[in-house]
């Protein structure tokens, strides 16, 4: 036996007597010493000893990357030989003795004066461990209570005004104000009196209740009570309500008996009307209130109506709990805008207030001796009374049980940067024309976490520990824009993130808020990073040496344009993308380290990417950047088989059509595709996208719509390769690109932070975004809590074109200016992924940028399955399933220790929450998915979730398209893809595990997946789409519902029936529709080839009818490649693969 750890190597010999020629049943077992250094190997013969123990004086280590072989030994085969193998086995038992973190030295540091953490990650261990604390160390143990805090917003009337702003306790339920509409009101005897038909509104408020899957008890408030200051009516007028209309409500009412109050409270269908004491003035200022306590552990809770604060009458149980949502009205003298109930009425005051749980902290000492796993990660160093820096002092614990001790060095006083490494970073000002440093220097040793790691096994067991750290003192502040960096250390490896946003004079409630006529655009400058020395590492810049969003270069191109509308960029007509607030800037000391291809084959997905004329043609690609051209999908733009690695322009790159080393021709190297990329380039500069689009609509096929962008699909394939047209290595394109994505204007600091948007606390609020793609957003939802992105159709966001000239104020601060450079994401187009960047480079940064561009799609939309208007197909809709790949990314990626990443407990809710509100919804609902209902009409009319429900049943993943029952096959094979990356990585199996219930309506998808692929290929392989695109496939169309009555049962039931309605072409490559045949290349047909070794390869599923699928498949892709190669390199790819992606292709083991 050969054992090895971390160079440490012994070979130990088994006694004699086995036999050569007879089956043997050998094996070989070792056991740990819990006390001592090493353990002891015993080989075994038939189960039993075979020999004594044989003590050696290391432990064994076995990390997940470990190769399991029978022989060879990491793939080599040079002491192979002839073997007869009938089993090979391995076991492996564990204790439940904590296993502390890899045992090697951490360090802290931390400020005199401050309390700071000791940065402690158990990784998951239980039990106890020996805390030894250093003499002249202080440690404490920060301990979180939840308690509950009421938080109040009041309106006073102390004058006739048009708006009253609320004074806050707590913090506040609201910081709208209170306005009044319509006319008439006065001022009088110290109240505002409102005349009938005008009232005060504060709009939707916002109040972010937590939510549940479970529609009886999600947005019930812990306690809440609406509070009148005034003169009661005699009538039944809204005092204070709060109310969304088939939602939810609790309003404090008047009421027709004098002396009377009444509360109104609803959920969903639920209602009721509580009345209150008699007894109250109609004639004097009464102060009366209405407040509910909710029933934690059953149904419904108590009302009580208070008067001058305490309680009048006793209080009532309610047996359903109120429901208050974001999106209700504060109002007073109206109810959602509906003054039918108004009266006269005299106000002095109104009032809300909130219970809610907050976090209290505290912190009690801790002495050497026994303590938790769990409390060893609330550690904190408490120097509060240290004045000066002290040397390092040593931490340590050890398993209660024994073991290696781990220990942690303290340091209280600064981060230690040796020279040569990167210190400080200095910004230069050029609006003069020359530098002018200012005067707030980054001093980039501020650490904020420390010893952070994925919470990942295999990433843990690879990606160094890294430190996170802000600056020392104040960011510059230009014209209200803040210039702030936030540093990653590892080691040596250093990387600055620079980003830029509004000041909160500028946005009080930034990100949030309308954006119109603020200056987005930083001023002209550069970035100088020192070391301690004051020796200059580097000097962030353009690539020409000039600073960024210098004025000597357009940020618009205002060249000419030649007949195809494409930018005639030169010498003279330059162009370079400027930056504008929320984009950023890397830097780094060095490449980051790489993971092999090994690792990358062991634990990431892969796929064919062997056809090598793939996406070759002049119009494979499309995509536009309205900064430099056109307004509208340009063919060829952003093709990273094409595009020039450096920056160039029109006229030196058009010239060379036809210039390449690439094997295969197609199109992809004429003028027209030269000249749609002669102004982009690959290459990783400041503020450039790498081609992408800034408007991530309208449709069509780009490198980056899809699972992952085109150059990490061929990097991982092969991460030795290299790009055929120049030999340009797919690891620097691949590398490039993924960091490119600090340039897009998502990454936003909020209360002076780069990070998630639904962290912690935060995880419920309601916040979305205003004015994108499809429309202006949630309507009701007020400014401070909405991303305005300024976007829309490009008619939208601009009045003209080449060059763009924006709409001011809606799209720009000037007809030049953009608020964002044109970006806008949007939920179906939101497939971007750097996370990635982190799987194959040893480096969080990646997953940085990835956990804040995956927050766009939720503020778009904050579901997955769970669609908040009812609809039962988001699990046959592309956004549906981008925003599902994205939880997938950020829980692979996730950490509990970084400020900058969610934990997986934070992601984990939000799509166990949206699985099991859909399965009560939609799965398991009557009717449902599980319960198809046997007639899809109700009301004489086609009920869309019906139809979807029986029509799922009979042929697997469908949704309702285009007035039809039927199969968006792009859409679909997102979906299918997303799925399998999920499988892949361990997403699905930890979802199982979180939830039984999420975990079967996982399962149930999967399941459709494989009815869809298998039926359609095996099935229906020449069946017509049943319309004029290749890749919406008609199951049952609203006319055909209807003829049968909606009856389920006499409608086609299988994918030959369906055949049999749409017809059936000639071959399984074409399709007919109005009298003529068109060819079926592209997405949708790709990903149904895909399918079947998707379903095998990364689903797990298996069956003799899949293996079918899987063999048709493979048949119809090498007709096609056997076709394409006839054709030539000049013709190989320009019929079919015309738009093959990487993440498209079959998926291999």
């Amino acid at each position: 036996m050969y054992v090895e750890r971390s160079g440490t190597t012994v070979l130990l010999e088994s006694i004699g007597g086995l036999s050569m020629t007879a089956e043997e049943t050998i094996g070989v077992r070792y056991d740990d010493d819990p006390d001592g250094a090493g353990g002891t190997v015993t080989f075994l013969r038939n189960g039993a000893a075979f020999g004594p123990p044989q003590p050696i004086a290391f432990k064994l280590r076995i990390t997940p990357d470990c190769e399991f072989q029978c022989n060879a030994s990491l793939s080599n085969t040079s002491n192979s030989a002839l073997q007869k193998v009938k089993q090979i086995a391995v076991s492996v038992t564990e204790t439940n003795d904590p296993l502390p973190p890899d045992p090697s030295d951490l360090t802290v540091y931390g400020d005199p004066g401050t309390r700071f953490p000791l940065s402690l990650d158990m990784e998951g261990a239980s039990g106890t461990y020996n805390l030894t604390v250093p003499s002249g160390l202080s440690l404490v143990k920060r301990v979180i209570t939840p308690t509950p805090v009421v938080q109040g917003s009041t309106y006073t009337m102390n004058a006739l005004a048009s708006s009253y702003s609320p004074s806050q306790s707590n913090g506040g339920v609201t910081t709208n104000a209170l306005d009044v509409v319509g006319s008439g009101a006065t001022y009088s005897s110290s109240r505002l009196n409102l005349p009938k038909n005008t009232y005060l509104s504060a709009d939707s408020i916002g109040i972010a209740l937590p939510t549940t899957s479970d529609p009886a008890t999600t947005r019930a408030p812990r306690s809440i009570t609406l509070g009148f200051k005034g003169i009661l009516p005699t009538d039944e007028a809204p005092l204070v309500s709060l109310y969304e209309y088939d939602e939810g409500e609790f309003s404090l009412y008047g009421d027709w008996q004098a002396g009377q109050v009444t509360v109104h409270i609803r959920r969903n269908g639920q209602s009721d009307i509580l009345y209150s004491a008699t007894g109250l003035s109609n004639s004097s200022q009464e102060d009366i209130a209405v407040r509910y306590d909710d029933n934690p552990t059953g149904a419904g809770g108590t009302v009580t109506f208070l008067r001058n604060g305490v309680a009048f009458g006793p209080p009532q149980t309610i047996a359903f709990k109120p429901k208050i949502t974001p999106v209700a009205l504060l109002e007073c003298n109206a109810s959602l805008g509906n003054t039918a109930n108004s009266v006269n009425l005299s106000v002095k005051e109104i009032s809300i207030k909130l219970e809610v749980l907050a976090d209290v902290e505290s912190f009690t000492p801790v002495s050497s001796g026994p303590i938790s796993a769990a409390d060893m990660e609330q550690l904190y160093v408490d120097a509060l009374d240290v004045s000066t820096p002290q040397s390092a002092k040593l931490v340590s614990y050890t398993p209660s049980g024994g073991g290696t001790a781990s220990t942690v060095n303290v340091i209280i006083g600064p981060l230690d940067v040796p020279s040569g490494v990167a210190y400080r970073a200095i910004l230069e000002n050029w609006s003069t024309g020359s530098a002018v440093d200012h005067a707030n220097v980054l001093v980039m040793t501020r650490p904020t976490r420390q010893n952070c790691q994925f919470e990942d096994a295999t990433l843990r067991a690879n990606q160094p520990m890294w430190m996170e750290c802000l600056p020392q003192g104040p960011v510059p502040v230009v014209s209200n824009i803040a210039y702030y960096c936030e540093a990653i250390r590892i080691g040596s490896y250093v990387q600055f993130q620079f980003g830029y946003d509004w000041t909160a004079a500028a946005m009080p409630d930034n990100p949030f808020g309308d954006p119109s006529g603020k200056e987005s655009y930083m001023v002209p400058h550069k970035w100088r990073i020192e070391d301690k020395d004051s020796n200059v590492l580097a000097t962030i810049q353009r690539p020409d040496g000039g600073p960024l969003n210098g004025n000597d270069i357009p940020g618009i191109f205002t060249g000419s344009y030649d007949g195809y509308g494409v930018a005639i960029t030169n010498s003279t007509d330059k162009w370079y993308p400027r930056g504008t607030v929320r984009a950023g800037i890397i830097w780094r000391s060095a490449t980051p380290p790489a993971y092999d291809q090994t690792f990358i084959t062991t634990h990431l997905p892969r796929y064919d990417v062997t056809i090598g004329y793939a996406s070759h043609t002049h119009y494979s690609n499309n995509g536009f950047d309205g900064r430099l051209w056109g307004e509208d999908s340009s063919n060829g733009f952003g093709n990273t088989r094409v595009m020039p690695y450096e920056p160039t322009n029109y006229a030196t790159l058009t010239p060379l059509e036809g210039v390449t080393s690439d094997p295969w021709k197609g199109s992809l190297y004429n003028f027209s595709s030269l000249a749609a990329v002669a102004s982009t380039w690959l290459r990783y500069t400041p503020f450039n996208q790498s081609g992408r689009s800034p408007i991530t609509g309208p449709g069509g096929v780009r490198d980056d719509r899809a699972a992952f962008a085109e150059p990490v699909g061929q990097y991982m394939y092969n991460v030795a390769a290299n790009r055929p047209h120049d030999g340009k290595p797919w690891a620097t394109i691949a590398l490039d690109y993924v960091t490119a994505y600090v340039s897009d204007p998502y990454h936003c600091f909020e209360a002076g932070r780069c990070v998630p948007l639904f962290k912690g606390t935060n995880a419920d609020r309601d916040i979305g975004l205003r004015n994108h793609y499809y429309g202006y957003g949630e309507s009701s939802r007020p400014a401070n809590r909405s991303w305005y992105i300024q976007g829309g159709r490009p008619y939208e966001m601009a009045d003209g074109y080449s060059p763009w000239t924006a709409k001011v104020p809606y799209g720009g601060s000037a007809i030049r200016k953009p608020y964002f450079g044109t970006n806008e994401i949007d939920l179906p187009h939101a497939h971007q992924f750097p996370h990635w960047g982190s799987l194959l480079w040893k480096t969080p940064e990646f997953a940085f940028l990835g956990h804040k561009l995956s927050d766009q799609g939720r503020l778009y939309e904050n579901w997955i399955l769970a669609d908040a208007f009812g609809g039962a197909g988001a699990f046959a809709q592309r956004g549906a399933a981008w925003q599902f790949l994205h939880s997938v990314l950020i829980w692979k990626t996730a950490s509990r220790t970084s400020d900058r990443l969610y934990s997986r407990d934070e992601i984990m809710a939000f799509v166990v929450k949206d699985f099991e509100t859909f399965s009560d919804s939609h799965k398991t609902s009557t009717p449902g998915f599980d319960n198809p209902p046997s007639n899809v009409m109700v009301g004489g009319n086609v009920d869309t979730n019906r139809a979807v429900y029986a029509a799922t049943q009979r042929f697997g993943v469908c949704g309702w398209e285009e007035g039809a029952v039927a199969q968006h096959d792009f859409y679909i094979g997102y979906w299918q893809t997303a799925l399998g990356i999920a499988e892949r990585l361990g997403f699905n199996a930890a979802l199982r595990a979180a939830s039984t219930k999420a975990g079967a309506v996982l399962d149930w998808m999967i399941a459709q997946h494989r009815k869809r692929v298998v039926g359609r290929i095996n099935n229906a392989p020449r069946a017509n789409p049943g319309g004029s695109e290749a890749y919406l496939f008609k199951l049952w169309s609203e006319s055909v519902i209807t003829a049968a009555g909606g009856n389920a049962a006499s409608l086609p039931q299988t994918y030959a029936a369906i055949a049999t309605q749409n017809g059936n072409a000639a071959t399984w490559d074409v399709f007919n529709y109005g009298g003529s045949t068109y060819g079926r290349d592209g997405q949708a047909m790709d990903q149904l080839i895909a399918g079947p070794s998707v379903l095998r390869i990364h689903l797990g599923q298996s069956g003799s009818d899949l293996t079918t699928a899987e063999a048709t498949a493979a048949t119809w892709r090498n007709q096609k490649k056997t076709e394409q190669e006839a054709l030539g390199p000049n013709g190989a790819g320009t019929t079919w693969f015309q738009y093959l992606q990487a993440v498209h292709n079959p998926a291999i083991s």
